[in-house]
């Protein structure tokens, strides 16, 4: 008999497992529970009007990443005082405009394309304070 008779598959598990590690995730994090964020969130993603389907499709390997519970929960929900750069709150964002008959689809998918690093981010146009003397000021004779 081969010794290759003898060897058994590596379960799919175990192949995740050393995949994370090599990925630099700790033991203690992967079985504490690690989680798998979408990106760009489901919330931000363009449907198809015909199918009803989600573009890029939710289960797409080259869209999911594995986090640690603190950082998804971060990216998701935000720092606590304010939603801004969050998924949430990019995804209110979205709904705010879409109720604009201005807005829209057109706003989604530079916001996506934002995200994927396709197009920069605009800047905002920074201005000097005005300046203006300090008032004058009489001394008082002690």
């Amino acid at each position: 008999m081969r010794a290759s008779d003898h060897r058994k598959h590596i379960p799919v598990g175990v192949k995740l497992h050393a995949t994370l590690l090599l990925l630099g995730f700790s033991d203690e994090e992967i079985a504490g529970g690690l989680e798998w964020d979408h990106q760009p969130a489901l919330a931000l993603r363009i449907v198809d009007p015909e199918t009803g389907e989600l573009t890029p499709h939710p289960n797409d390997p080259r869209y999911l990443r594995p986090l640690r519970k603190a950082e998804h929960a971060l990216k998701t929900r935000g720092a606590g005082a304010t939603t801004a750069g969050s998924d949430v709150g990019s995804a209110a964002k979205v709904k705010r405009i879409e109720k604009d008959p201005a807005g829209g689809e057109a706003f989604r998918r530079r916001i996506l394309a934002i995200k994927r690093g396709d197009e920069p981010p605009p800047s905002k146009r920074k201005r000097q304070w005005p300046t203006r003397p300090f008032p004058n000021r009489k001394r008082s004779k002690p």
